[in-house]
């Protein structure tokens, strides 16, 4: 599903415009869209549409006017709407909003067109007070393009939004509709075509992964194959307070189907892997205040070789040793004989105290939650999430690697500017050691031989859809990282099967 900016909409319906489409047609098409909503979901509790100043208020109104058509009473209440029609509700002549409440009492559904894609500021004052109304109300609420209150361009919510149960979006889906926080508000998000050319946005590179996409790029196996075929992981990491992380990286790439794992880990990593896996090898490493020393180079570079993927960072701590370590494996990772990397967790918090490291850096797999992005770009957490795929973007170019923003809605972005939003995942997977399987099916599909990008893409909707279908077996809490793994094969299973997620 391709998603855009309102910039880009605008270009899209210029472009439709001079195809000969006129604004008007679309305007036309966008009411049916809304007022078909309405009577296929709610027929019978009568319509109270919230009209704006802009072209989303005059879809709303040519709503309006078709539910009418259909015997369906209602009221438009407009906001700052200088040409409202009669019969029209102007909430300049509410100025304690009695006539708002009076309407929603009723409990009638709520067409959001109060703002679209065009707007540049956040609700205040007036504003602000009818969405905090439509809130509180008892009311189902369909947003037209994208709720009033989100950022169209980044999904931020920087004041206050309109909280919809649906939202249908014109043309095409709205960065603001899929990346959090703003997808929160937009509630079931559907996209009414308008019978726009779908190639009009063949330039757009941002997407909204989805199955078939996925399905296409997990490799085939073949009948006439062993271990070997489908590559090697290494998995360097752990340390005496983390002993486990690097077994959870180390099952999950066996579990996205990788031939073999091997764990480059402390003594006690080795003993506590061991107790719950039989499958991993291992090359123990030195020790230096319960955590790996600088002198386990020499053992890394002898196994990298022999290797398909890298995995650095699980439960690594940090300390100086871990920062020699890490100067020491992107120097190995240069080399032509080594394999690709994923950097995750303590591995990114070392990279982060080493200045412009990219430059020394071949291009990898950097998959940092928020807290590590704001280590790694000196930004604050809160600028991060205000521009989640802006962000990315833009750090995946300076780095040259792919970045997996870990998240509600994760991101994936290429240095080419491609990026993914990922649909798969919930509240269930906020818990501590989902992300050392994520980097694990990450690593695990590269030594497949997937590229970077395919893995990154693939990895993390297959680790999402895991999660999903423990959440249809467990519920929102109480999932642990380990329940994951067995659900891994399942879910690719069903992918390469066609089976849809219930």
């Amino acid at each position: 599903m391709k998603v855009v900016t309102g910039s880009e909409m605008l270009e899209i319906e210029q472009r439709a415009a001079a195809g000969g489409t006129s604004m008007a047609e679309l305007a036309e098409r966008a009411g049916n869209a809304l007022a078909d909503i309405v009577l296929e979901h709610w027929p019978d509790r009568g319509w109270l549409v919230l009209a704006g100043p802009g072209n989303n208020g005059g879809d709303g109104e040519i709503a309006a006017a078709i539910l009418r058509s259909r015997g369906l009473d209602g009221t438009v209440y407009s906001f700052r709407r200088e040409d409202a029609r009669a019969g029209v509700q102007r909430s300049e002549d509410d100025s304690d909003l009695t006539a708002l409440r009076a309407l929603l009492s009723r409990g009638p559904a709520v067409l959001d067109c109060l703002l679209g894609t065009g707007a540049s500021r956040a609700p205040e004052g007036r504003l602000a007070e009818i969405i905090d109304e439509v809130n509180s109300a008892d009311a189902p609420v369909l947003a037209a393009d994208i709720p009033t209150g989100v950022n169209p361009d980044t999904g931020a919510v920087p004041t206050v939004a309109l909280q919809a149960d649906r939202t249908v979006a014109f043309g095409f889906a709205k960065v603001g509709d899929v990346v959090y926080p703003g997808a929160q508000y937009a509630g079931l998000l559907s996209v009414a075509p308008l019978g726009i050319d779908p190639q009009s946005a063949a330039g757009v590179n941002l997407e909204v992964t989805n199955q078939s996409e996925v399905a296409a790029m997990l490799p085939r196996r073949n009948l006439n194959s062993n271990k070997g075929t489908y590559g090697r992981t290494l998995v360097v990491g752990g340390s005496r307070d983390f002993p486990s992380a690097p077994g959870l990286s180390s099952i999950a790439a066996l579990r996205a189907g990788s031939g073999l794992a091997h764990a480059a880990v402390l003594e006690i990593s080795q003993r506590v892997i061991a107790a719950h896996a039989l499958e991993p090898i291992y090359t123990v490493l030195p020790e230096d205040d319960g955590r790996i020393s600088a002198r386990a180079s020499p053992s890394i570079q002898a196994v990298l070789p022999s290797c398909d993927a890298v995995v650095f960072g699980p439960g690594m701590g940090s300390g100086e040793g871990i920062l020699q370590l890490t100067r020491d494996i992107l120097k190995m990772l240069r080399t032509s004989e080594s394999p690709p990397a994923v950097v995750d967790a303590d591995g990114l918090n070392a990279l982060s105290r080493l200045p412009e490291w990219w430059k020394d850096a071949p291009a990898l797999v950097a998959t940092p939650h928020p807290g590590e992005m704001a280590r790694l770009t000196g930004l604050p957490i809160s600028e991060i999430q205000s521009d989640r795929v802006g962000i990315a973007r833009r750090y995946a170019a300076r780095w040259q690697s792919i970045v997996v923003l870990k998240g509600a809605g994760t991101v994936i972005a290429h240095p080419d500017g491609r990026a993914r939003i990922n649909p798969t995942g919930g509240p269930n997977l906020a818990t501590g050691g989902t992300g050392d399987v994520l980097s694990g099916t990450i690593g695990g599909l590269i030594a497949q031989r997937l590229s970077l990008w395919d893995a990154s893409v693939a990895g993390t909707y297959l680790h999402g859809m895991a999660g999903d279908m423990l959440a249809q077996e467990l519920g929102d809490a109480g999932t642990l990282a380990g329940d994951l793994l067995r659900q891994i094969p399942r879910a690719r299973s069903a992918l390469s099967r066609g089976e849809l997620l219930k």
